[in-house]
This record gives C-alpha cells, structure tokens and sequence, in this order.
C-alpha cells in the first residue's frame, strides 16, 4: 500500500512538473512579442550597468559623478551603439540587395567556365535554378524589413529599461519584505548577487574575446578585399556570442560572398581557412583560460538549449540562450527539490560551489557598486 502511494506521488508530481513546463513553453511562444522586448530590456539594463562600473571611476572637481548622471550617460551610449550597429547592418544589406545582379552574374560567368573545364555546359543552368529556388534577395530584403523594425521596437525596450533602472532602487527593500523570515532575504540576495558574477564574467570575457575575433576577421577579409568587410566583422561579434554553430555560421557568410563578388573559389578558402582559424586558436585555447569554469554547463545541455530557445525566440532566443541556461543551474541548486537537476546542467556534476554556504551576506550586497562591478 504504502509503495503504490509512493508511486502515485511520484507520477503526481512528474504531471505537474510535465503541465508546469508546458505552460511556461506555451507563454515564452504565445507572449514572444511582448516577453522579447523585455528580455533585450534587462540585457540591456546589464549593460547600463556594466558601462556605469567604468563611468565611476571618472570624476569631476575631484568627485564621482552623480549616480544618476553616470545611468543616463551610459544609457545614450549602449543605446547609440545599438542604433548605430543596426543602421549600419540594413544599410549594407541594402547595399548587398542593389548590386545583387551584378553578383550573380559574376557567379554565373565563374559557373559557365567551371563548366566548360568539366565538360558539362548545362551545369549553368542547373545551378541557376537551384539558386532561383533559394530567393537570396527575397531573403536579404525580409532581412532588412525584420532588422529596421528592431529600431521602431528600441523605443519600447528603452522604456523597459528606465523602469528596471527606476525599481533597481527599490529592490532590496521589496526583497526584504516579501522574504521576511529571517535569512531569506539574505539568501535571496546572495541568489542574484551570484548569478550576476557568473553571467558579468562570461559576458565581459565573450564580447572582449567577440571584439578580438572581429577584429582579426576583419584584417583578414581587409586584405582580401571583400566588399563590407566592416559588416562582416559586425556579424562575426555578434554571431560568436552563440555557441557552436555561430562562429561556423559568421565564418561561412563572408566566405560564400567572396565567390559572388570575385567569381571565384580562391577567396572563399583563404577566407573561411583564416577566420576559421581565429576562431579555433581564440575559441579553443585562449577563451578557455581565461573563461575558466565559471558556467560549468554541459556541452550537450547547452546545444538543447541553444536549439530550444533558437525554436522559440528564433536569433534573439540563441543569443541569450547560455545566460538563460546558467540562471536555471544557479537557481536549481539553491533548492533540494530541483537540485537534481542542476547536477545534470552541470558538465561535471558540481554544484558545490554554487551552493549558499552561509547567511553572512548582507542584504544589500546584491546593489552594492563595488560588488556588482567587480
């Protein structure tokens, strides 16, 4: 009797567990539209924050500037940066859509001669109709269309971001009295306090080792010659950002507009050998040693997530799709119930150092500048 109980609770429990993750599937994908700004609200809040630790240290008349003067001055920059990147991005591509027939006759003049060296004259043909099939400047157009919108919805993400920045002051104390028994609050604070040093760690060595990659890209296609080798580059930035597929993708994107714009198959293997190369001597040796283990996620995990979230959120979703990963482990493992899980989150089933050892922390240390910057 008391086995089938216990067999009863536990299938109990696995449906709610089961109908608790189909809701939350279900919101990410019904309120995509509106959860999507809020999420590149808070990214964009981190980086307010970010910028704001460099802003501290200048001074005036020998003083810290203002708090509030350091927010809105990071604000305009991270803003402007965003806006600016984007406009640069859709001009380019415009660029790409006007020259695109002069592009392909440049594909199509290297294809007749490959052709005629292979003695199949009709292979022209064949290719051109698998090309018409692709509808590369259908592509490239719906591109730019979902691109220049992201400048309208900046508007709504700025106001996200005003309001986490207007409550971010009022936090601690809501924390305090929704945790009021005693030790909770504390725990709490540590709770967010360390899954900001975890994701400020990886996300400052990911856009310093991003920069280096784009940089180095860019020389590369710089002495090459290829056309808007400066958007490449861009592209290179932000697509390093997602694992795996994301360097092969940003690798392969300059490499295939090689061949339009040169009609030929030399450029494209210094180019994809050269930036492929960056990314193996960065990706595999240097970004290591200095990311360390600070995620401690699992390869496999990481792909599921990168492909789950890539389904739901589409690019946006793939980007912040190890952020999203590393607050599900360090919050799983703060409690018995779910710290099963954030063992097989882990890549080597460590969660020790992720654990509240004690209550000694201050509630107050989760917005303290020194602790939060650091």
């Amino acid at each position: 009797m008391t086995e089938t109980r216990f067999t009863e609770s536990i299938l109990f429990k696995a449906l709610c567990g089961s109908l608790l993750v189909g809701i939350v599937i279900f919101m990410l994908i019904f309120f995509k539209e509106l959860l999507k700004p809020l999420a590149l609200g808070v990214l964009l809040w981190y980086f307010i924050k970010a910028f704001n630790g460099l802003i501290e240290k200048i001074k005036f008349r020998n003083k810290p500037l203002h708090p509030w003067i350091r927010r809105i001055i990071a604000l305009l920059i991270t803003v402007g940066v965003l806006e600016g990147s984007i406009r640069i991005l859709v001009a380019n591509v415009n660029q790409i859509i006007s020259n695109y027939p002069t592009y392909l006759a440049t594909l199509n003049g290297m294809i007749v001669k490959l052709g005629a060296m292979i003695h199949m004259p009709n292979i022209s043909e064949n290719i051109d109709s698998k090309i018409s099939e692709l509808n590369i400047e259908g592509f490239l157009k719906d591109f730019v269309t979902s691109t220049s919108s992201l400048v309208g919805n900046l508007f709504l993400v700025l106001i996200y971001t005003i309001f986490l920045l207007v409550e971010e002051n009022s936090f601690v104390k809501k924390m305090s009295l929704v945790f009021n028994s005693p030790g909770q609050a504390e725990k709490m604070s540590y709770l967010f306090t360390q899954i900001y040093h975890s994701l400020n760690k990886y996300m400052l060595v990911k856009t310093y080792v991003s920069f280096a990659v784009a940089v180095l890209g860019y020389s590369v296609m710089w002495i090459v010659g290829v056309d808007y080798a400066f958007l490449w580059a861009m592209l290179i930035f932000a697509f390093n950002f997602i694992p795996y597929v994301g360097s092969l993708i940003s690798t392969l994107l300059p490499a295939l507009f090689s061949v339009l714009q040169f009609g030929s198959f030399w450029p494209f293997v210094w180019i994809f050998s050269g930036i492929e190369a960056i990314h193996i001597i960065i990706g595999n040796y240097i970004e290591p040693k200095v990311m360390g283990k600070s995620l401690n996620l699992s390869p496999l995990v990481v792909l599921i997530a990168l492909a789950f979230w890539g389904a739901v959120w589409g690019l946006l979703g793939m980007l912040l799709s190890v952020p999203f990963t590393s607050i599900m482990l360090i919050t799983f493992a703060q409690f018995p119930a779910t710290r099963s899980l954030a063992i097989m989150l882990t890549e080597n089933g460590d969660i020790e150092q992720l654990l509240i050892k004690d209550d000694s922390i201050k509630l107050d240390d989760l917005t303290h500048p020194q602790n939060l910057n650091n």
